[in-house]
């Protein structure tokens, strides 16, 4: 194998043709040279230099070791500088998946900030169905994912980090039924269809026994909601549109919610809540433009507990455990 560092000493040479004017240029001392181009010629198997009255000339095997070293040294100089933009994230990808849920609470947001810091970076998102996303991620068709935890957090492959958890409270349009001045306990609330994107098993039976509509997928063990769509964006369309009702975690709604578009239910679930998180293959490390997403990822999920905590007030109260134990004997 050549030394880059022997072969740059044998090109400066040869630029110089003078041992005392070369060794100067690289700083070294002229006997540190001779020692460096007899250490090459000794590795080469061959002489590739001989003295003359003028100064040192290239033999035939050191022109071609000078014709091919320069462009090796051009490249060996061109991959260092592209490993530097990389760090700088000045260039590089990073692939990412995502459920619905996480998309548009965070992951939307955590691209941004990415993109704005680091604009030369090619970022190519995917968001779909939560196990179509876990099934890109094994197959290494993504750098990390951002997807419900019990879906994929046993596999061995991976390496998985939790997210904060977001609870999730049921709304409705303005001027819906149920909004009119009497109690809405559950079993009322979900008298009315139910929209929303399929559910991951740790949330299937029990939603369906509250619903007592949908199915569960037989392939999958998910909750499929009598209404199914693929994005919360388009349930919350459909809750505006008609007497359905849907539920998602605060920080989606609130907006609507503020502007009395959308309207909170008293009913809250302590187990209808998100449980995504991060994940990426064990074996394979992660890109600087990875990590850096990562970091964002952090700093958006923080953001969202904190607005949470801030926008609550725009919300009815909260059922007693009671209350919810005793619409739970009801049904």
């Amino acid at each position: 194998m050549l030394d880059l560092k022997l072969l740059h000493q044998a090109v400066t040479l040869a630029k110089y043709r003078n041992f005392a004017r070369a060794a100067e240029a690289l700083h070294l001392t002229q006997p540190a040279l001779s020692r460096s181009i007899a250490g090459l010629e000794s590795a080469l198997g061959e002489k590739l230099f001989h003295r003359t009255r003028q100064g040192v000339e290239p033999t035939a095997f050191g022109d071609l070791l000078l014709s091919r070293g320069r462009s090796l040294l051009d490249d060996a100089t061109e991959l260092e500088r592209e490993f530097k933009r990389m760090r700088g994230l000045e260039v590089g990808e990073v692939r990412v998946g995502a459920g619905a849920y996480p998309a548009e609470l965070s992951v939307g947001r955590a691209v941004g900030r990415l993109m704005e810091r680091h604009p030369k970076l090619r970022v190519d998102l995917t968001v779909t169905d939560l196990r179509a996303v876990a099934t890109a991620l094994l197959d290494g068709k993504l750098n990390l994912a951002v997807v419900e935890l019990s879906l994929i957090e046993a596999d061995p492959r991976v390496a998985t980090e939790k997210l904060p958890e977001h609870p999730g409270l049921f709304y409705c349009r303005a001027g819906h039924p149920l909004l009119d001045g009497k109690p809405a306990p559950l079993d009322r609330i979900l008298e009315y269809p139910y929209v929303g994107t399929r559910m991951p098993p740790r949330l299937a039976k029990m939603f369906l026994e509250l619903a007592n509509a949908g199915i569960i997928d037989p392939d999958t063990g998910d909750y499929l909601p009598p209404v199914k769509v693929d994005s919360i964006r388009t349930a919350r369309e459909v809750v505006r549109a008609s007497n359905a009702v849907s539920a998602a975690p605060l920080p989606l709604i609130a907006p609507d919610i503020k502007s009395g578009r959308l309207a909170a239910l008293p009913v809250r679930l302590p187990w209808l809540k998100t449980g995504y998180g991060l994940v990426y293959l064990r074996d394979r490390p992660l890109s600087p433009a990875a990590e850096t997403f990562i970091a964002e990822m952090r700093r958006v999920e923080a953001e969202l507990v904190a607005e949470g905590e801030n926008v609550k007030n725009v919300v009815a109260p909260r059922r007693t455990g009671r209350a919810l134990a005793e619409s739970a004997a009801r049904r």
